[in-house]
């Protein structure tokens, strides 16, 4: 009977309801922000101490991290819509085969997709304890794995009840043990989600850390007027002593680049500058006496 009911149309719906938790939890004002601001901050992170600089010298504040993560996070978040969008077709493809399947088939399903569930969750949890890129499946196929393989593990223990697979003492193990997986996939689906974050976060970083590197011949430059003269030094930079007994300014610098300027301060990179060649970066205060930032193509 409880087989015969399982065919019934809208029958599936108990089984999507995993989809249902996992929309709510993932899609919750909270755990999206969280992500935003988790993402921004990583991104940043990778990007400053690329070029020797201790992100809490630049003083971003919350609302920087989610303005700055909400542009590149935009791929990542629409590559998980596209991937829940295929998961639910095959989810009704699934239903579909269930239904006019016999037992041996529903059984074989069944197998099939807890060997494939705890395969993933193997690569997933083997790769937690190991750098990012020792990673077993690399950087975002090993959060992906802990996902979803918590996810259709889950799935497959609500088929098997549904579908008459799972009798007598199991159907109802499962049945008292619902809220514990419940729980349980939750957490790991949120530690799936901050670890893919963490790792796009920081190869964004590191990539975007690099397109400035390799850019900087050619991005707007940051000419530097001092009173006095200043040790600033680096390949690509010269200094030029401003004649007149009368003049604001003795000294003029070029061969500047702007990294970023917040909470006051210049971070400037000189145009030759690379991550191998010693060069260092200058920190000037809009405040500092005697000392003008000036910006031009």
């Amino acid at each position: 009977m409880a087989v015969g009911a399982a065919g019934e149309p809208g029958d599936d719906r108990a089984i999507g309801r995993l989809v249902e938790i996992a929309g709510r939890v993932l899609a919750s004002t909270g755990v999206l922000t969280a992500i935003l601001y988790y993402f921004g901050y990583v991104r940043e992170q990778a990007l400053f101490a690329y070029f020797g600089i201790d992100l809490g010298t630049v003083g971003f504040t919350t609302t920087d991290y989610l303005v700055l993560s909400a542009g590149p996070v935009f791929s990542p978040l629409a590559t998980v819509m596209v991937a829940g969008i295929g998961a639910l077709i095959l989810h009704h493809l699934l239903v579909h085969l269930l239904r006019d399947a016999g037992a041996r088939a529903r059984l074989a399903v069944c197998v099939g997709l807890t060997v494939l569930a705890f395969t993933l969750l193997t690569i997933g949890a083997v790769s937690l304890r190991r750098h990012a890129d020792n990673a077993v499946s690399g950087p975002y196929l090993s959060p992906a794995a802990l996902g979803a393989g918590t996810l259709l593990l889950e799935y497959v223990a609500e088929a098997a009840t549904r579908y008459g697979v799972a009798r007598g003492g199991w159907s109802e193990t499962l049945a008292v043990t619902r809220a514990v997986r419940r729980l349980l996939l939750i957490a790991l689906a949120l530690i799936a989600a901050f670890w893919a974050t963490a790792n796009a976060a920081q190869q964004h970083g590191l990539d975007a850390a690099r397109a400035v590197e390799l850019s900087l011949p050619t991005r707007p430059q940051a000419v530097v007027y001092a009173r006095n003269r200043l040790h600033i030094t680096g390949p690509g930079v010269a200094v030029v002593r401003l004649g007149g007994t009368d003049a604001s300014f003795g000294y003029r610098y070029n061969g500047l680049r702007t990294l970023a300027h917040t909470k006051g301060r210049w971070f400037l990179l000189p145009a030759g500058w690379t991550r191998d060649n010693g060069a260092t970066v200058v920190l000037l205060s809009d405040s500092a006496d005697g000392v003008r930032v000036d910006l031009a193509p």
